[in-house]
């Protein structure tokens, strides 16, 4: 039983699934007061977040066993794909009782992870990135539940985290990746470039937060993440950026509260 717990979790990517949650609960409580509706984004953005992280384990194969060294046991049996549906539509279904902006980013979540997925795009130069920053990070305006200037801001502010955690996920599988002929930015522009890269885009994020004084809080991180690319620990790295994720959730639950 432990085990399948534990290969269940894999297959849903739990830990990712954990720090896309938080970036929908930032999206909640930067824009919404009332607190009944946070737990059907919390129950929507992790159900919806794992459906793709599994769905994406079902075509990932190749560069899992490369760079995991096994497949995960849900991938080669006949539940896999039925639970990934169960997922999609589970969340899909709590997303309904938020507003129709929560609804429609819901879906679109959902549309763009299939594709994403389904068609191999990672296999395309940066295209992976761009997913994981800017598609997997709609769980922020599912969490908003409404759209303006100011929530595409934080949202292209917390989509840019997102993308500088997948290039950073890149130089730590830069060999597996490298093996399975996936055109990341490291494997196509040569590791240290691709290092250089995160160190550029940490910046910006960085002067970014500055201008956002509720932000500059998680000005720390990048500091931190900056430090342990610079050691060449990109796992390290990529810890504190996933942290980072959950502290903005904790922090901004917290001023909630107060």
């Amino acid at each position: 039983m432990k085990k399948l717990l534990s290969d269940f979790l894999e297959f849903i990517r739990f830990r990712i699934c954990i720090f896309l949650v938080c970036i929908g609960i930032t999206g909640y409580l930067l824009f919404n007061s009332e607190v009944m509706d946070l737990i059907f984004v919390i129950i929507s953005s992790f159900l919806v977040t794992a459906g793709a992280y599994a769905y994406n384990n079902t075509t990932d194969s190749r560069e899992d066993l490369a760079n995991r060294k096994k497949i995960n046991p849900f991938v080669m049996n006949k539940w896999g794909l039925f639970i990934v549906s169960l997922l999609f539509l589970s969340g899909i279904f709590f997303s309904f009782f938020l507003s129709p902006y929560s609804i429609f980013f819901c879906l679109l979540g959902v549309v763009v992870s299939i594709t994403y997925s389904f068609f191999r795009l990672k296999e395309y130069f940066l295209v992976k990135n761009f997913y994981t920053g800017f598609g997997a990070s709609i769980v922020f305006l599912l969490g908003a539940g409404n759209f303006s200037i100011n929530i595409l801001e934080y949202y292209l502010l917390f989509s840019l985290l997102a993308f500088i955690g997948s290039s950073i996920s890149d130089l730590r599988d830069y060999e597996g990746d490298k093996l399975s002929n996936i055109k990341t930015v490291p494997v196509y522009l040569g590791y240290e470039t691709g290092k250089r890269i995160d160190f550029v885009l940490l910046g910006i994020f960085s002067l970014s937060i500055l201008f956002f004084s509720n932000l500059v809080i998680l000005l720390p991180f990048p500091l931190l993440i900056f430090y342990f690319l610079y050691k060449n620990k990109a796992k390290i790295a990529h810890s504190f950026l996933g942290s980072s994720f959950i502290f903005s959730a904790f922090w901004f639950l917290v001023l909630w509260a107060v």
